[in-house]
């Protein structure tokens, strides 16, 4: 089984009705995950490592810097 990980941030005055949306298509909710961030300064990108109470990542992306 391959696990992707999608992460979309968004407010919404249909939390509910979208919440039954995704468990209907088989999301699976495992909770608030409390999470630290900490971002190293790299040659290219952006590296950054997330330790939470659910799990734990490091990630590396592109993306133009952006106020806020």
């Amino acid at each position: 089984m391959t696990i992707t990980n999608i992460e979309i941030k968004a407010r919404t005055e249909r939390g509910d009705a979208i919440r039954t949306i995704l468990l209907e298509a088989g999301a699976e909710f495992r909770g608030t995950d409390h999470q630290k961030d900490t971002y190293f300064r790299v040659p290219s990108g952006r590296l950054k490592l997330r330790e939470g109470n659910i799990e734990n990542q490091l990630i590396h992306y592109r993306r133009a810097d952006q106020e806020g």
